[in-house]
């Protein structure tokens, strides 16, 4: 594949981002220009009617997959990337705290990987959030390295720049809330896909109210969801094969 001519979706999954959404898609838009196949918003149904946001912005290149028989994060990941056209497939947040400006950098890294993620413990890397979170947040990956690995760094990045071919081999799972990130990483390793991170400043929402931040026991429920998933993960997939 020539990378300069490869084509790019970005799947956003979506709910409640109303005040948000336009202005991430816009960004997608402009950051990558003609190298951007499509923008894919996943929204599963919104009460504040984000869907609408997205119908009414008549941008040709993004296409509105409107859920209203599912719900959830990874089952909107799930879905968005496995319809996704490009020769590259990328997701993100749409809270734009994680840069678009970024993507760039990470698809330049397929030239010679085939998975590139976006870490905020890299150096050039941070978390800006408030010092109590970014703390935890570290604590957690840092217990995800323990058990599945110290070659990889931001176990629950959901940043990524993937080859498609490498979807069709490893699927996201559709199951639970942002922990698919951590047996997606640990599946792709197994089956010895080139993956490489790139560090990124990841920012506090500057509008909306983020699903998990802004209650420290969902915060605190979902770190023990993801716990469970890292053990299961190691147990059900096996250790690592040289």
């Amino acid at each position: 594949m020539q990378q300069q001519r490869a084509t790019i979706s970005v799947v956003l999954p979506s709910y409640n981002e109303r005040e948000i959404i336009a202005q991430s898609v816009r960004r997608v838009v402009s950051v990558l220009g003609d190298r951007l196949l499509e923008v894919i918003v996943v929204d599963d149904n919104s009460p504040d009617r984000t869907w609408e946001v997205v119908e009414n912005l008549h941008e040709p290149r993004c296409r509105l997959i409107r859920r209203t028989d599912e719900r959830g994060l990874a089952s909107a990941l799930s879905h968005g990337t496995k319809i996704a056209k490009g020769d590259v497939v990328v997701w993100m947040d749409c809270d734009l705290g994680m840069p678009p400006e970024v993507i760039l950098e990470l698809v330049a890294k397929l030239k010679t990987y085939d998975i590139a993620v976006g870490s905020r413990y890299l150096p050039g890397g941070a978390d800006t959030r408030h010092k109590f979170r970014a703390f935890l947040s570290y604590l957690f990956n840092v217990y995800a390295r323990c058990f599945l690995g110290r070659h990889f760094w931001d176990w629950t990045s959901g940043f990524a720049a993937v080859r498609r071919e490498v979807i069709a081999q490893v699927p996201l799972s559709p199951i639970g809330y942002g922990e698919y990130f951590i047996e997606w990483i640990y599946a792709c390793t197994q089956k010895h896909f080139k993956i490489t991170e790139v560090p990124y400043r990841y920012e506090p929402r500057t509008t909306g109210e983020s699903k998990t931040d802004s209650n420290l026991w969902v915060f605190l429920r979902l770190s023990f969801r993801y716990a469970l998933r890292v053990i299961a993960t190691r147990v059900q997939l096996g250790p690592l094969v040289p």
